[in-house]
């Protein structure tokens, strides 16, 4: 280092010395015609001596900096860089000396304090002996070029990170570039994919659709699809496609790029988001059938109660006939009676099952409960040709229980029984209650095709369904119920086929079984004394 400083002291004094003897203090025409030429350059052009300090300052310096020439000259260069880049500056201009030039991109600094990059080229001046005599420098600004670059990356990445997958393809839509992720996704190798056309990556079926989209970006200079891409193995899978025109130096067409994505998941849960929204309206229509039904129930009710009375007054009148002939009348008359109270007993059920309850708790005998579910489900049997067969415990079991929530888990298992025993050899449903311990538990065997074991875990779940046109919401209902009262339900598969379905509740011996099957008879017995009294009143009213 001390012999270069040496030399350069040695080639100042040299160089000082020719100055004095070969140039007046006026500039030459050679000088002068060189400094107009330099300030002809629209770049900043920065002249120094070999110690740093300015001796020339170009218009264009003017410009991007703001120093007039009179401000600088005689000035060390280094008050344009930041105070911690002076030290670097001056190895760049060593480094100049020894190589003759430099070039890079660095910050710089102008008057106002404002801060900019700048494209430096910095080259060694020597004289005529080949003696060095100072420096120049060219500066660019580039700081929009710099941030239009930083802006590019940014979004070069957010493009990486969006589309997992970028191909470029020439203009016969053969590959010739493919990134990692992109074979990856479509279970090849770059390399396999390179000469390939894009048709092997779409499965025939879904060739027109993804030729549409090539069409558009041909027309529009870029297209956005989602479509079906088949992979190496032959599987499918939902993909999402950017395709962006690409062009060569002379403007024209060279090819495209496509960045693509798996939206496999997203495709299959707005396909979930669409079958679930049907199953919905579909629930609702049935609760506003529901509704109806209720309504229909009660204007049922009249003429049934019409068709008591009228039964009852036939009654007293038949009693005057007591031949053959009147006998015959008053048992058909009796059936007729009889068959009428039965209709408004299914209704009271019905009303009962489908309208609006505050879930009221009380102490229920669960064989009751599960009779008159039972008996609700009558007609339905009939349909299935089946069998229910009831093996209720001999004494009543006693449970704290909203009733009509209780009556419709039971509906749901015995229903669901129903539909998969039909068309079965054995149509059969067996409905079992017994005391374990402190738990009420209820069994529903069906001798049905049963659940695959795999399927067993889910069948609780909200919308799950086996059933080609199931809602899948009965069990999910179903357990809600049994669990918002303290129990719990589960499926088991039965020995000879088919499915049972249990579940538990608490045992409330609080009552004793003698009230619980009182409450029972008076509940089941609430609808039938009211029809009977009102069939009385209304056949008293009639003319005898």
């Amino acid at each position: 280092m001390d012999e270069l400083k040496n030399e350069i002291e040695s080639l100042r004094t040299q160089l000082a010395e020719f100055e004095s003897a070969n140039r007046p203090g006026q500039p030459t025409t050679s000088e002068h015609y060189q400094s107009q030429l330099l300030d002809s350059v629209q770049e900043s052009v920065i002249g120094t001596n070999l110690d740093g300090e300015v001796t020339y300052w170009g218009r264009g310096a003017q410009e991007l900096y703001g120093y007039t020439p009179e401000e600088v000259v005689g000035k060390p260069v280094t008050f344009i860089v930041e105070p911690d880049e002076e030290r670097v500056e001056r190895e760049r201009m060593r480094q100049v000396f020894e190589t003759g030039s430099w070039k890079g991109v660095y910050q710089q600094r102008r008057k106002d304090g404002s801060r900019f990059w700048a494209s430096t080229i910095i080259s060694l001046v020597t004289d005529k002996s080949g003696n060095p005599t100072g420096f120049i420098g060219i500066d660019i600004d580039i700081t929009d070029q710099k941030r239009a670059n930083e802006e590019l990356d940014q979004l070069n990445l957010a493009i990486e990170n969006a589309m997992q997958g970028i191909s470029r393809l020439d203009r016969e839509g053969r590959f010739i570039m493919v990134k990692p992720q992109y074979a990856e996704m479509l279970g090849y190798q770059p390399e396999e994919l390179l000469g390939q056309s894009w048709t092997v990556t779409v499965p025939e079926d879904g060739v027109p659709l993804a030729r549409e989209g090539y069409e558009t970006m041909l027309r529009e200079g870029r297209a956005t699809l989602e479509c079906r891409a088949r992979r190496k193995d032959g599987s499918v899978f939902f993909k999402q496609l950017l395709l962006v025109k690409t062009f060569d130096a002379r403007g024209e067409h060279d090819g495209h790029y496509c960045f693509m994505s798996d939206v496999t998941q997203r495709k299959q849960a707005e396909n979930q988001l669409r079958e679930k929204e049907a199953q919905l309206a579909h629930v609702s229509r049935l609760s506003t059938m529901g509704e109806l039904v209720a309504g229909i129930a009660h204007e049922v009710n009249q003429p049934l109660y019409a068709i008591a009375n009228f039964a009852a007054v036939a009654e007293k009148k038949l009693e005057n006939c007591p031949d053959e002939l009147g006998q015959t009348l008053q048992e058909l008359n009796r059936l007729i009676a009889e068959q009428a109270v039965r209709a408004g007993e299914i209704i009271r059920r019905l009303r009962a099952f489908v309208g609006k309850t505050d879930g009221v708790r009380s102490t229920l005998d669960m064989n009751a409960v599960i009779r008159d579910a039972v008996a609700i489900l009558t007609p339905m049997t009939h349909v299935a040709d089946a069998s229910i067969r009831l093996e209720l415990s001999p004494s009543s079991i006693i449970v704290y229980a909203d009733r009509v929530q209780l009556e419709q888990v039971v509906v749901n298992l015995v229903r669901n029984g129903l539909e998969a025993v039909t068309g079965r050899e054995l149509r059969r449903i067996t409905v079992r209650t017994a005391l374990d311990e402190a738990m009420v538990q209820v069994s529903v065997e069906d001798t049905g095709i049963g659940v695959p074991e795999q399927e067993q875990d889910q069948l609780f779940d909200a919308f799950f369904t086996s059933k080609q046109d199931g809602l899948g919401m009965g069990l999910s209902i179903s357990r809600t119920i049994v669990e918002a009262h303290d129990g719990r339900i589960w499926a088991t598969p039965h020995r000879q086929g088919g499915l049972v379905v249990h579940f538990t509740l608490p045992h409330s011996p609080g009552e004793s079984n003698a009230q619980a099957e009182t409450q029972a008879e008076c509940d089941a017995g609430v609808s039938r004394s009211t029809e009977a009294s009102s069939a009385n009143s209304s056949a008293k009213r009639l003319p005898r």
